[in-house]
């Protein structure tokens, strides 16, 4: 009974075991057959020729050549040709008030009238004390033709005749400044006063800014600014915003530097000023010194930075097409529509400007050609950064010294 059973389970086992080599095989005849397959399609895509390289669209604009000088923005305070704060000279009650607050006054109108009763009544007694001095000498005078009199009397009628005079004359002139009288055509400040309000010696009452056709510009340069400016130069004021500007000249250089910080004052006169600039505003000066440095104009969208430094694709034409070409530059100052360029590239080359963002060194690429005919236009109504506009002081000082650097070449 055993020996039957043995041959059966050895049967078994190699039923089994031939199961599980044919199994195998069949599945390494199946991975072959997709590896050789897989191999065939390698070798057919690599033997295909390359698909086509699309171009980027990008937009092309040209280098305008351009000259550009050094620049210091400053802070300007504005002054009216003629201005005075009104006081009183002599003490007394107001009587009358012409002049009203905000108002405009011509030369000689009347602004203020302090009560003059008390000397008016002085001076109907000094007027008849003079009446009698004047007697006195006229009487001695006629004594002394028929020698009835003497030198002396006649002496001392003249002294009194003569102090009449000069107290009347102090009286008039003391009524005279009770009445206070525009020295210019001005505006009148603000001010709180009434009739009846007794003012003592002294009292300031209000400001009056004379008004012209121009208005002065005091402001301070450091001394390498200053070394390079003369009386008749030009500076440009930005007025309350970036979209006011107004040029001015300057008319005046201080005597000395400031003992502290070594700056020199100088002062502008602006023509024809607009309305809204009062005296005492304050207006950002950009004052241009030293040689023109040569640049090139460029779209500021075409300037891509990174911590290598700035640098700006050019599109050159190739056998295949136009190719971007990658250049380092020196961007001397830039604002939203333009950057100045003063090494790197040269006018008349083809800069890409908007979708420089996904351009690469060696990319084909497909332009359209920027009309940037008012390039100049707009970069002659933009400053260059400074610590007056709001950037960071060091920024407009890395600019002098690049410009400085670059014109020493």
């Amino acid at each position: 009974m055993n020996q039957t059973v043995a041959p059966r389970s050895r049967l078994r086992w190699l039923r089994t075991a031939i199961g599980s080599v044919l199994v195998v095989l069949a599945v390494v005849g199946i991975l072959a057959a997709i590896g050789y397959a897989k191999t065939m399609q390698i070798k057919a895509a690599m033997a295909a020729p390359p698909p086509p390289e699309m171009p980027i669209s990008v937009t092309v604009a040209t280098a305008e050549a351009s000259s550009y000088r050094r620049s210091s923005v400053v802070v300007g305070n504005v002054l009216a040709p003629e201005s005075i704060r009104l006081q009183t000279e002599l003490a007394g009650v107001v009587t009358e008030i012409p002049m009203i607050p905000g108002g405009v006054v011509e030369k000689g109108d009347v602004l203020l009238r302090l009560d003059i009763r008390t000397e008016e009544a002085m001076l109907k007694s000094l007027e008849a004390s003079r009446k009698l001095a004047q007697s006195t000498v006229e009487r001695s005078r006629q004594l002394n033709r028929i020698n009835a009199g003497s030198e002396s009397e006649l002496d001392v009628a003249e002294a009194e005749l003569s102090r009449a005079d000069a107290g009347i004359e102090e009286l008039k002139v003391r009524i005279d400044k009770k009445t206070l009288r525009a020295p210019f055509r001005a505006n009148v400040g603000l001010f709180d006063l009434h009739v009846g309000q007794y003012l003592v010696e002294g009292t300031e009452i209000t400001i009056l800014e004379g008004i012209s056709d121009y208005l002065n510009i005091d402001f301070s340069m450091p001394a390498h600014v200053a070394d390079a400016i003369s009386i008749g130069d030009e500076v440009s004021l930005r007025v309350r915003s970036a979209q006011e500007h107004a040029t001015a000249t300057i008319v005046a250089l201080d005597a000395s530097a400031n003992p502290v910080s070594r700056s020199l004052t100088a002062r502008a006169r602006l023509l024809n000023p607009p309305a809204k600039l009062q005296p005492n505003d304050s207006v950002h000066v950009t004052v241009m010194y030293g040689d023109p440095i040569p640049a090139r104009l460029i779209p500021a969208s075409a300037v891509r930075r990174g911590p290598s430094g700035s640098l700006v694709f050019v599109a050159g034409e190739t056998d295949s097409g136009l190719r971007a070409q990658s250049r380092n530059v020196v961007v001397l100052s830039g604002g939203s529509a333009v950057a100045r360029v003063i090494d790197g590239i040269e006018a008349g080359e083809a800069i890409v400007a908007d979708g420089s963002f996904k351009v690469y060194e060696g990319a084909l690429l497909s332009d359209k050609q920027a009309d940037i005919s008012q390039t100049a236009e707009r970069a002659a109504g933009e400053s260059i950064p400074s610590a007056a506009h709001g950037a960071d002081p060091a920024s407009a000082t890395k600019i002098e010294h690049v410009v400085e650097m670059e014109a020493g070449k």
